[in-house]
């Protein structure tokens, strides 16, 4: 697989600099898409550019399963528009989505909607192929530079780019394999019910990149109880109260 540069660093508008990061990934899609003939699935909901959301909430990859079509290429309107489904009917669609409604309820539980309005956050993937599953994706030839790959793009969106306030990771795999790559600093488990500090499935991990705070909570779709999910709805809120 070739490898792409990330050639960020030169000075820009956030407009400016997410065209240059869409213009490399997109490179990088129609050079990996062919081999692991997956499609590409990056952005679920549209970018925000006029200011740095309040929250990037971000999956592992998407469950979209489709194979790679030449005629197609790269889907690049997609990283200006987002995912189709997630607007439709005014942004109703989005609410059947499992990991998208069962935590916009607790966070409204939480008197905390904010965040999870159009404009405050970005929802994207943290790898950019469509699959069944986490396992699906990592059965295919040649995914772990496509994997590393995505990594070093989603570094850059964040770090460069968007600059949130926090970056919500769906899933604490999704957490430990940036925190892998990058490093992020005073990592620490917590449990989301009292703060004490354990080990657990059910418990939020949280760390500093860059000037983010980053945190990896329990997959909001998967099995957790609506009381752990509460309290993971009122760290968040907690987390955006407090630099």
């Amino acid at each position: 697989m070739e490898k792409h540069s990330l050639n960020l660093a030169a000075a820009g508008t956030k407009k400016e600099l997410y065209d240059r990061w869409v213009d490399e990934v997109c490179a990088f899609l129609e050079d990996a898409g062919p081999k692991l003939n997956c499609c590409c699935s990056a952005m679920q909901s549209r970018p925000e550019l006029d200011k740095s959301p309040e929250v990037v909430f971000l999956g592992y990859n998407a469950n979209e399963v489709s194979s790679w079509d030449p005629a197609k290429g790269a889907n690049r309107e997609r990283f200006y528009t987002g995912n189709p489904c997630f607007y439709e009917n005014d942004g109703k669609k989005r609410m059947t989505w499992p990991v998208w409604s069962k935590l916009y309820g607790m966070m409204k539980w939480a008197n905390c909607t904010r965040p999870m309005e159009d404009g405050n956050f970005v929802f994207m993937n943290a790898i950019y192929f469509g699959s069944k599953s986490i396992k699906a994706l990592k059965s295919l030839p040649e995914h772990k530079q496509a994997i590393d790959k995505c990594l070093d793009f989603t570094e850059q969106a964040i770090q460069t780019v968007f600059r949130p306030n926090l970056v919500v990771c769906f899933s604490p795999e999704v957490f430990d394999q940036l925190n892998a790559k990058f490093g992020f600093e005073r990592v620490e488990t917590l449990n989301p019910l009292n703060g004490e500090k354990y080990v657990s499935d059910k418990a939020i991990k949280r760390g500093w990149w860059g000037d983010s705070k980053v945190i990896g909570i329990p997959h909001p779709s998967q099995a957790i109880s609506n009381d752990e999910l509460g309290a993971v709805a009122l760290f968040i809120k907690q987390e955006l109260e407090t630099k």
